[in-house]
């Protein structure tokens, strides 16, 4: 591909200037003809591609439709490619009757699954709010990716101490969070 700079810059200007303007609306039109969003994004970025190599030059309102089109092809080509991969295709809609849900593809967690997720995120919060000051601050900076030496140096506290506070802390955490979880 041949680098942006080199491409006549008229083309080059009117390709930034439609990005620029249409970049929601072509990611919708990638999204909507795509299983999932990777595939989307993947199906996009090879339409950016080709806009910035083979677009026409015509005036914009054109260019946005031919875009489209070309993010369009560019989503089904990548959507046959998973399609061949799975080995499966999505259930065709037929009129007049519902989409089977549960066989489509989907890259988000069912309601169930969400409902699920909220409740242990409320549990979690409870259990957390259950344990000492020192044992929270602790836990948090750990979980920030902190290690015992910089939580020492950040908390001014002994390498005993943040070991202490680690320990107890998801001792403490996961005793509360069963007996909250459990009694739910």
């Amino acid at each position: 591909m041949p680098h942006p700079s080199s491409l006549d810059s008229r083309r080059a200007d009117a390709a930034l200037a439609l990005i620029a303007t249409h970049d929601a609306a072509f990611r919708r039109t990638a999204r909507r003809h795509s299983l999932c969003a990777d595939d989307a994004e993947d199906a996009y970025q090879r339409a950016l591609e080709i806009l910035l190599t083979k677009a026409p030059d015509c005036e914009r309102p054109r260019l946005a439709a031919w875009m489209h089109t070309v993010t369009k092809r560019e989503a089904m080509a990548v959507r046959r490619a998973r399609e061949r991969l799975l080995g499966t295709r999505p259930p065709v809609e037929r009129e007049g009757e519902p989409w089977d849900l549960d066989s489509l593809p989907a890259d988000r967690p069912g309601p169930a699954e969400r409902a699920e997720r909220r409740e242990r995120v409320t549990r979690s919060s409870e259990a957390l709010a259950a344990l000492k000051p020192q044992e929270r601050r602790a836990l948090a900076l750990k979980a920030e990716g902190y290690s015992y030496a910089e939580i020492q140096r950040l908390c001014g506290w002994t390498y005993t101490k943040v070991n202490r506070c680690m320990a107890e802390g998801r001792k403490r955490f996961l005793e509360v969070f069963a007996a909250i979880y459990g009694s739910g």
